[in-house]
């Protein structure tokens, strides 16, 4: 069988089966509206591994964030996305922005424009770091405070910082440590100023341009 189809049907099976345990907690858990959207959020960037490293065709490769980007579009606008406790149109536009930021870094990526590592980190930072920065911020965050992109806490900010900072001190071990720490605060200062879900975008993308612009890309 082709690989590429193999890499689309493994893409499928994992969205599938994260939204399918999103809805599961829900239903049957206290973990709230927030808890899933963060739940999908943080284990759909596991989905970059599959994206960059089971392709080896541009076509094939964007089959699933176009797919994604259709259909959570009409899950949002159809009302179903009430089933999974979601119901803010202007918030719940994130999910498909997310798409749409995975969809450019893989174009960029068979452009040559960007490489596997800054897919990988971008789309983490964008998962991980502000996923759990919303889970911790709710849950712990004592020290609150309004910016641009809303209300925020401390412990949240601070947590997509030193995610950010870990996810790219993996990535980069060999460093500069400059360019760590400089992305890493670029990506929580941008998850600060953006509203609305947009973060979705601006988070992985400026992320994976100022990557670039460290390692001499553009």
């Amino acid at each position: 069988m082709n690989s590429n189809l193999i890499a689309t049907i493994y893409s499928f099976i994992y969205i599938l089966l994260v939204i399918g345990v999103a809805f599961l907690l829900y239903r049957f858990t206290r973990i709230g509206s927030e808890g899933v959207r963060k739940f999908i959020h943080i284990l759909v960037s596991g989905w970059v591994f599959i994206l960059v490293g089971m392709y080896d065709s541009l076509a094939w490769a964007v089959v699933g964030p176009v797919s994604f980007i259709v259909i959570n579009a009409l899950f949002v606008y159809s009302g179903f996305s009430k089933y999974l406790g979601m119901g803010n149109r202007k918030r719940d536009n994130g999910l498909i922005y997310y798409p749409f930021s995975i969809l450019v870094l893989i174009i960029c990526r068979y452009n040559g424009l960007i490489d596997d590592r800054i897919v990988i980190a971008s789309v983490l930072m964008m998962g991980f770091g502000d996923g759990l920065a919303a889970l911790i911020g709710s849950r712990f965050g004592k020290h609150g405070y309004s910016f641009i992109g809303g209300k925020k806490s401390v412990e949240g900010t601070l947590t997509m910082f030193l995610v950010s900072l870990l996810i790219l001190f993996i990535l980069y071990s060999e460093g500069p440590w400059y360019m760590v720490l400089a992305v890493a605060l670029l990506s929580t200062v941008l998850e600060n100023l953006t509203p609305l879900g947009f973060d979705n975008i601006t988070v992985p993308l400026i992320s994976a341009f100022a990557l670039g612009a460290f390692n001499g890309l553009y």
